[in-house]
């Protein structure tokens, strides 16, 4: 009897404890955490190495986006001396002959006073038909926006050459890298509002 009751007592204690209660239905889904590495120099140097050895190199693409924004400039430029020449022409013409006109209608000269007058209301006419390109005061601001960018380039590429004298350093093609960025956004601005003060534009838009 004694050896009964021990076994009785001691069972108890040797089975395995419950397990707790846990929630019914599916565990919830957690994505695992991919960590991609920033981007750093090493694929710079990767692709340098496969490049040939006539590649496009920093100094080029620098050289020509400097030769783009002059050639952009001197456009606008030129195009606003034929405007300011046309406009003044134009209305200087009609001017005179208005005041021709006047004279001759005064001093009783009646075949001058026509002519005079005709001419001053055809410059009129032909100065009111011209179609304007743009804003004069758009084009001057792009032409001080792209002198500016110039300068500026120049500056900043002058400060990479002297950091990476290398021209084969991959930190010198990435800062390159940088300032093409830099232009293509500032460039994009400037045609952006230029196409704005377009006559033309401006009535589809008013449309």
């Amino acid at each position: 009897m004694t050896l009964q009751n021990s076994e009785r007592t001691a069972a108890p204690s040797s089975a395995t404890p419950p397990a707790p209660n846990r929630p019914s239905g599916p565990a919830p889904f957690r994505p695992r955490q991919q960590t991609i590495p920033p981007p750093g120099l090493d694929d710079l140097e990767e692709a340098y190495a496969s490049r040939p050895e006539v590649a496009y190199s920093p100094e080029e693409a620098i050289d020509e986006q400097i030769s783009a924004l002059e050639a952009w400039a001197r456009t606008n430029t030129r195009k606003e001396s034929r405007e300011l020449t046309r406009f003044w022409l134009l209305r200087g013409m009609a001017f005179l002959a208005a005041v021709a006109a006047a004279a001759g209608g005064a001093l009783s000269l009646p075949q001058v006073a026509v002519v005079c007058g005709g001419f001053a209301a055809l410059a009129i006419a032909v100065d009111a038909a011209w179609p304007v390109s743009s804003d004069w005061n758009a084009v001057r601001r792009a032409v001080h926006d792209l002198r500016e960018l110039q300068h500026t380039l120049k500056l900043r590429w002058d400060k990479v050459r002297l950091a990476y004298p290398d021209p084969t350093s991959t930190k010198r093609i990435a800062h390159a890298l940088v300032l093409l960025d830099a232009i293509q956004t500032k460039r994009e601005e400037i045609g952006k509002y230029l196409g704005d003060a377009s006559p033309a534009v401006s009535k589809s838009v008013g449309a």
